[in-house]
């Protein structure tokens, strides 16, 4: 087929130069050249299953009528209106054309109206998609478009459709770098900003100065700098390398993680809370109650809250006044000589919360006093350059019983929010230990439930248990409950989030349960749940299932909704059995539970003992052999073109010498071995290709893609094993990819690896959750049909049946995409001719080839 080719440079030239501004002096040097009155573009677009045509641009002669204001070609439904020929021969990427007049009769009379006596027209596809038709009309004379013609508008076409595919991308790029949250910039070799998107502006006015030594020693690998100043920022750099492979400029990315930092620092300080009380509890539970618990709040309160250089308490006694009962740096046994009238204490506001007076208000204070009183407080050093005093009152049935203090000696402005809640807290539990004989009961009552959900604690329960099955062990079950997604809620909002998560959870399972049965908390986001007085197994199944409901209801926490699931392990009692081994039973039960998937009930049964060894002999193993990398080794299955029966890819599949995949693999989820395994396999891979010279696909588990440095892993081992990135292929599942917070991370690495050379195939396609619009977007090169759809189409496989129909919806989705489609699971001579048959190109399984070593581990 031969081009007008002594007028192609000058047709095209507009468009090579101009890009879309050039396409009217390209439709009239094409109209020109062909001989015809008009040219134009038209755009397809498909709404809700019907395809629309829309005249975007024209050029006609002088003496022509142009139609470019004509509302009959524009949303003009294609099949509606007769055209449904023109469609199918677009998607055929096949031209319509010749006289009008012999063109069948429903097309005719929109085409008549306008005087066209002749047409061509060819389809446009942009990034494997069908885009619109360009065209061109005769309005003159009868005529058949010769090849040569037809060759010199699809020319035209094919350079429209790369600039029209240019112009998508760098619109949505910029679009995306001009509204992205990130701080997007590049830098010179020499470090003079050339490019700063709105974000970085906005951030860093004055200008920021980054290290782009080191991005521009090692261009093409990522560097991260962390920077803190005014706000805490992680940056990647990267030296974009050029043809000499010296950096031809330097990318920054800079993702704000101060929130996460201070997030980070705000759980440590409320650790640190946590484990002062502990202490505290634990001295008040080995030596009694006695005035020394005030001063343990109190150093408690100093060691948690830094910005505290000294403190005091005072409680308000029988005689109606407040006395000092602890303090720390100053002189007690002389502050104990004092006595501050309800209306004489630093709050002079009444404030009924954490509060900070300064060293003004502190004046304003003791000019209150009298002077001998006056006197003591200097002499104990009470007054001494304070500069700010964190006061927090004490309430008990609304009357205020007590006062924490703490104080600072260099700033006015030394205590944050979060001292004020750390000191509110300690204040809370000051007001647990006021009155004598309150104290005694709330102490049983503290050795005894959790302070945070106020349940009954493990100890408590236990006791009840051990009771229990002394006296109705049969009549008896224990549920073991397991919170899933909690993690969440401490990650998005901090521990304190999850704490009343916690609460609201604790109080749901307390509402639903029978009166004569008992929750605890075990510990962490663990609860436990006797029942008694069962008539038969049935009657604990049935609170299980409602116990799951009423923690799958909405948590609505501060500005978020959360959704938590649990899992339930559910144990029997039985005579002989003590309250330890009851316990080891639902915990095993609960394993299970949830490892099949959590949000679940699953009873325990004998063999799970057995179970639970094996794995943990495999667990150790496992351990040991990835530790050393031997007695793991990849097995190779080959990818193969099904027209000629050769392998054109290889899988790596890895084998273990103690268990098969199909026992290890998920061993290594529940164990957080996936990542270790990943990178075994990965480098293996690519040390291994060169012996057999293939593309070899590589498994990525979920685990691994979710890391934020996971392709510059996959980038040092290609370097390091110097595999061809073009010869690796990474397999995804789709539910890695679903469209949350999560699966565009994931996404967005893989964009980075696309980048990198390397290519991307979904795996076991049709089992995940993406929509056809998600899958449109997923910068994937492949999928893999699931062998499940494979192995469903029977022998012979019957094109009608719903498998065949799947299959076959999916070959043609991946054919509009431009996807490659690899048909996994052929084991069956039916099978694979019928595969053949219906256009798969690639295919994989049993029947093509057994995964195989290269060579024994021996070697």
């Amino acid at each position: 087929m031969r081009l007008l080719g002594g007028s192609l440079t000058q047709l095209l030239l507009p468009l090579l130069r101009k890009g879309l501004p050039g396409l009217p002096e390209s439709l009239k040097n094409v109209a020109q050249l062909l001989k015809a009155h008009r040219a134009y573009l038209f755009r397809l677009e498909e709404r809700q299953g019907i395809w629309y045509a829309s005249q975007l641009a024209e050029w006609a002669k002088e003496d022509v009528e142009p139609q470019i204001q004509n509302p009959a070609l524009q949303n003009l439904p294609m099949v509606e209106s007769g055209y449904g020929r023109w469609l199918a021969r677009f998607l055929a990427d096949r031209s319509v054309g010749g006289p009008v007049a012999t063109f069948p009769e429903k097309e005719r009379p929109l085409l008549e109206a306008q005087a066209i006596q002749s047409l061509l027209v060819v389809p446009i596809f942009v990034e494997g998609r069908l885009w619109g038709f360009l065209g061109v009309d005769d309005c003159a004379r009868e005529r058949a478009f010769t090849r040569e013609e037809e060759a010199t508008l699809r020319a035209l076409a094919g350079v429209l459709a790369q600039t029209l595919e240019l112009w998508e991308r760098t619109r949505w790029l910029q679009l995306l770098v001009e509204l992205s949250p990130f701080y997007l910039a590049r830098f010179s070799p020499e470090g003079r900003l050339l490019y700063a998107n709105p974000a970085l502006k906005g951030a860093f006015p004055q200008g920021l100065s980054l290290p782009l030594s080191e991005a521009l020693a090692q261009p093409g690998r990522p560097f991260t700098h962390l920077s803190r100043k005014e706000r805490v920022v992680e940056w990647t750099l990267l030296g974009v390398p050029g043809p000499g492979k010296e950096a031809l400029e330097v990318l920054a990315l800079g993702v704000d993680v101060t929130e996460r930092e201070e997030a980070q620092a705000r759980e440590a300080r409320w650790n640190a809370f946590r484990r002062n009380l502990l202490r505290v509890y634990e001295t008040l539970m080995a030596e009694g109650l006695s005035d020394s618990i005030f001063g343990l709040i109190l150093d408690a309160a100093l060691d948690t809250i830094p910005s505290a250089q000294a403190g005091s308490v005072t409680v308000l006694m029988e005689d109606g006044c407040y006395h000092f009962v602890a303090a720390q740096g100053y002189d007690l046994e002389a502050l104990r000589q004092v006595c501050l009238r309800p209306e004489e204490p630093l709050s002079l506001t009444g404030h009924r919360e954490a509060q900070v007076f300064t060293w003004q208000d502190l004046m304003r204070f003791n000019a209150r006093l009298d002077p001998q009183r006056r006197r003591v407080m200097e002499e104990a050093g009470r007054v001494r350059d304070i500069k700010a005093i964190l006061s927090v009152p004490v309430f008990l049935a609304g009357e205020r019983k007590a006062f924490l203090y703490l104080d600072n000696f260099e700033s006015a402005d030394a205590f944050t929010p979060l001292d004020l809640e750390l000191a509110q807290a300690f204040a809370s539990q000051l007001g647990l230990l006021l009155r004598r004989l309150e104290l005694e009961g709330a102490l049983q009552h503290l050795a005894y439930h959790d302070p945070l959900t106020g349940l009954p604690n493990r100890l408590f329960f236990l006791e009840k248990l051990a009771q229990a099955l002394q006296e109705e062990p049969e009549s008896l079950a224990l549920l073991y409950l397991d919170l899933d997604g909690l993690k969440l809620v401490n990650d998005l909002d901090g521990h304190a989030a999850g704490d009343e998560a916690l609460r609201v959870v604790a109080a749901r399972l307390r509402a639903t349960l029978r009166p004569r049965d008992l929750v605890a908390r075990q510990g962490g986001d663990e609860f436990l749940v006797l029942l008694t007085h069962l008539k038969n197994p049935e009657e604990a199944v049935a609170v299980a299932e409602r116990l799951l409901e009423v923690v799958r209801l909405p948590i609505p926490l501060r500005e978020r909704v959360y959704h938590l699931t649990t899992s339930i392990g559910l144990a029997l009692g039985e005579r002989g059995l003590g309250p330890g081994e009851l316990l080891q039973r639902a915990d095993l039960a609960l394993y299970r539970a949830k490892g099949e998937g959590k949000d679940r009930l699953a009873f325990f049964e004998s063999h799970l003992q057995e179970a639970l060894r094996r794995e943990m002999h495999l667990l150790e193993a496992l351990r040991h052999d990835l530790e050393r990398e031997k007695g793991l080794w990849l097995a190779y299955q080959p990818i193969v073109d099904l027209k000629t029966g050769k392998p054109v890819a290889l899988e790596a599949l890895l084998r273990w010498r103690l268990a098969s995949p199909g026992e290890f693999i998920p061993l290594a989820e529940r164990h957080r071995l996936m990542a270790s395994l990943g990178q075994f396999v990965l480098r293996r891979a690519c040390q291994e290709q060169p012996r057999h010279g293939l593309p070899v696909h590589v498994n990525v588990s979920p685990h691994e893609l979710l890391d934020p440095h996971y392709p510059a892993h996959v980038a040092q081992i290609l370097e390091e094993t110097g595999c061809a990135p073009e010869n690796l292929v990474l397999e995804v599942t789709e539910s890695t990819l679903i469209p949350d917070e999560r699966g565009r991370e994931a996404t967005g690495s893989l964009q980075i690896l696309r980048r990198l050379g390397v290519r991307v195939f979904l795996d076991d396609f049709g089992s995940g959750h993406s929509s056809l619009e998600r899958l449109a977007q997923l910068p994937v090169d492949g999928l893999k049909l699931g062998q499940a759809f494979t192995q469903a189409l029977g022998s012979p496989p019957d094109p009608q049946s719903p498998a065949a129909r799947v299959v076959a919806a999916v070959l043609a989705l991946a054919k509009t995409l431009g996807l490659q489609a690899v048909a996994e699971g052929v084991e069956d001579e039916h099978v694979l001719a019928y595969l053949k048959a219906l256009g798969f190109r690639l295919g994989q399984g049993y029947l093509l080839g057994k995964p195989t070593p290269l060579y024994s581990e021996e070697e």
